[in-house]
């Protein structure tokens, strides 16, 4: 679904699910966009009010509603889904300075969100650097809540 070598900064995380369920991509993606805790809206709402001036993509689509089915090809927030399969979705956006993908996939016991950023030019790497220490706060604090979400039982 995505070829890692194309894209030389790459972060990995992963955390237990139990082995015994089995999760599809629409569940991932619904638990990865309700992930974020406030303070990463608000932090993305700031991004956004500051690169928008430069040109840069910016969150102008909302966030699904609940029981909306996800397609791909569609933007939810700065994130473009790309593919899907029955246990990964991709997602993405290619922008004049960077590229990103963010895949979300589970495999038995396990799911895994691996970032991967290719940097076009002299400002996206500048921009990488600066926001990739609040990619990792952001990660840390999203992934055990994605997991929660994912262990819920359904409302």
């Amino acid at each position: 679904m995505i070829s890692l070598a194309d894209y030389p900064w790459q972060d990995v995380r992963r955390v237990a699910l139990p082995t015994a369920d089995e999760y599809r991509a629409e569940a991932l993606l619904r638990a990865f966009l309700q992930a974020p805790a406030p303070w990463v809206h608000r932090l993305m709402h700031w991004r956004d009010r500051l690169v928008a001036p430069l040109g840069l993509k910016v969150a102008v689509t909302p966030l699904p509603q609940a029981g909306q089915s996800l397609v791909v090809g569609e933007r939810y927030g700065i994130f473009r889904v790309i593919a899907a399969s029955c246990d990964a979705v991709l997602l993405g956006e290619d922008d004049r300075h960077l590229d990103f993908r963010l895949l979300l996939c589970w495999q038995p016991g396990e799911l895994q969100v691996i970032t991967a950023v290719q940097p076009r030019n002299f400002g996206g790497r500048l921009y990488l650097a600066l926001v990739t220490p609040f990619h990792h706060l952001i990660v840390a604090h999203s992934l055990p809540r994605m997991r929660a979400r994912l262990l819920a039982p359904a409302a």
